[in-house]
């Protein structure tokens, strides 16, 4: 589409980098859209902007007209202008874009990349990350929105009033909550026509565009110094305009109604938090952690954002990957899926001398079937919760404690990973019970029946007498098998960082408590609307009890997803464990050096 000084043999060491210059309109046409591109040097830029936004249909039917100014001195011939294509979508961004009187420089990589040439696609995407750190003011397009003057006003007249602190975690003071309830609809000023509803039908609406949704848009505005958000004529701060979001999420549900769950049910809530959450550490260095936080987000994104190549489920997250020659993850846009994939995996691996990565390979219908086991298919979302839920660094879990994985795969063998440990037992029986779905409106025990599962492990303990001796011959452990199996159930040590403030993990008897009385916790907060609320210093001490338990019970029901597509199961040795459902008897139970977790391997 362009000349490229890389297919001229550019001889300069200096990564380069191409920018578009958006020019005033002209007075004979308004509405025709004219550029200029340029190759720059990425260390010492001219100042730019970098544009964040979905591409929309992969139709390009908009035509533009694009005068390419040759990269000196490679090319002596002058300049020329060709009509290009693009889509709608970016057709609007440009019109919004564009200024009146003088150029606006931006880099958009639907223009400054050209898509048709490999070797400059690989490049370039290799640092987009910098890209992105380098530009002044990353520009978020959220597209064209149908809105009231007033309503603009008021959403950014609320803005201005609050005081977010965000390098300070504090996303919205009291005061704050007061004057979000007010702009939609909920606060003392409640309105009496109907423009609180429809700021909140706004504000909901934008969580569902399909920028939240789109793999390239986390790196983006994380490593972006500042930024805005473009929506129609709505302009905010994009700091601001993530935390005004939040913030609404964040409301009191029994205060609010509706319109908190609106916005959690929402396409872009989990994209939101996650963008918010790695903006505020990268403020704060992430350096030490970088290497870690690769396998999180790479986890997050497998369940919340989507790519049309599947290639950059892996490529839209170099930022967060190990930069060091050794396992630095070079885009190849030539590669196989597979290739792709399994290189991403073993340089992970061999980044943090840590298997973590292993618990994201689960096969699912549509996986590529020459997929090594080991490799996660990075292009679907995981069936089910991992036990080191999202925050894969931060796990109880310690298995093999300080060790780290050493070996390294076969140059000629790319698919078969070097692993070293010691089987601990193998798998002698699994419950038939399918944990296939969680329906909400299910109770604990519609779920999980404790007593059937306990009635399971003593017949099977009678079936097979063997099961639990010890190589002495002593008889096996006595323990309390309900407190053990719920706590198997729970995959303790997996939501260590969600538990309540009040609630020790371990704590199985206070746990167990909250389960046997479900329908009374239920009951009374059917009649005592009061008891969502947070705990007082004025509240009887038989009130603070039961919110105590709510508490805990609200705990239950969200880590209690964890059991969704697993199994439980009991080794030789009586222990009992819980897996995915791909868990076969015969499966030996292995600790693996570099591997919180114990790992189940099939010969």
């Amino acid at each position: 589409m362009f000349r490229s000084p890389l297919a001229k043999g550019r001889t300069s060491s200096s990564p380069t980098f191409k920018l578009l210059n958006i020019l005033p309109p002209t007075t004979q046409s308004y509405d025709e859209i004219i550029c200029e591109l340029s190759w720059e040097i990425l260390d010492n830029p001219p100042g730019y902007e970098a544009l964040s936004y979905t591409w929309g249909t992969t139709a390009q039917d908009q035509p533009i007209a694009i005068r390419t100014i040759p990269y000196p001195p490679l090319s002596p011939s002058p300049s020329r202008t060709d009509i290009v294509l693009v889509t709608k979508h970016l057709h609007a961004a440009l019109l919004r874009l564009r200024q009146s009187s003088v150029p606006r420089t931006v880099w958009i990589d639907q223009l400054c990349i050209d898509q048709n040439n490999l070797a400059e696609k690989n490049s370039q995407v290799q640092q987009m990350a910098e890209i992105y750190q380098r530009a002044k003011r990353t520009v978020v397009w959220l597209g064209e929105l149908d809105i009231l003057d007033i309503d603009r006003e008021t959403i950014i007249g609320a803005t201005e009033r609050m005081n977010f602190r965000p390098v300070e975690r504090e996303y919205s003071t009291a005061e704050d909550q007061l004057i979000l309830k007010d702009l939609i609809g909920f606060g003392a000023q409640a309105n009496t026509d109907d423009s609180g509803q429809r700021r909140r039908g706004i504000l909901a609406g934008l969580l569902n565009r399909p920028w939240f949704t789109r793999a390239w848009v986390y790196q983006e505005v994380v490593v972006a110094q500042k930024g805005i958000v473009l929506c129609g004529s709505l302009e905010m701060d994009m700091d601001i305009f993530i935390n005004l979001l939040d913030g609404i999420c964040d409301l009191d549900f029994q205060e609010v109604g509706e319109a908190a769950s609106i916005m959690h049910s929402s396409k872009g809530y989990k994209p939101m938090f996650a963008i918010r959450e790695a903006r505020f550490e990268s403020r704060n260095g992430w350096s030490s952690t970088k290497k870690s936080r690769w396998l999180s987000t790479i986890w997050q994104a497998m369940g919340n954002l989507n790519a049309t190549n599947p290639r950059d489920k892996v490529y839209a997250f170099l930022a967060f990957a190990d930069s060091t020659d050794e396992n630095r993850i070079s885009p190849s846009y030539g590669k196989s899926i597979k290739s792709v994939y399994t290189d991403a995996t073993v340089r992970s691996i061999y980044s943090v001398g840590s298997l973590d990565v292993l618990e994201l390979a689960i096969k699912r219908t549509g996986s590529p079937e020459d997929l090594p086991s080991w490799v996660p298919d990075f292009s679907k979302p995981l069936p089910s919760t991992p036990f080191m839920t999202h925050n894969v660094g931060g796990t109880e879990f310690c298995a093999s404690e300080d060790s780290q994985h050493t070996s390294r795969t076969s140059n000629t063998d790319s698919t078969t990973l070097k692993v070293r440990g010691h089987v601990l037992s193998t798998v002698v029986s699994i419950h038939p019970k399918d944990f296939h779905n969680h329906n909400p409106s299910e109770t604990l025990h519609d779920w999980i029946d404790l007593t059937s599962v306990i009635t399971w492990v003593e017949s099977l303990v009678h079936r097979q007498p063997n099961i639990g001796e010890s190589p002495d011959g002593s008889e096996e452990p006595s323990f309390q098998l309900e407190t053990e199996i719920l706590r198997t159930l729970l995959a303790e040590g997996a939501g260590s960082d969600d538990t309540p403030d009040n609630l020790d993990y371990t704590d199985a008897e206070k746990i167990l408590n909250v389960y046997h009385n479900e329908a009374s916790i239920l009951e009374a907060r059917g009649n005592n609307p009061t008891i969502d609320r947070a705990i007082r210093k004025t509240d009887p001490p038989s009130l603070t009890k039961l919110k105590l338990q709510l508490s805990t019970y609200r705990w239950l029901q969200k880590i209690i997803k964890i059991l969704i597509n697993k199994k439980f199961f009991i080794s030789a040795d009586f222990n009992f464990g819980l897996a995915y459902e791909a868990v076969r008897e015969g499966d030996m139970i292995c600790i693996l050096q570099g591997s919180k977790t114990p790992t189940l391997l099939r010969g």
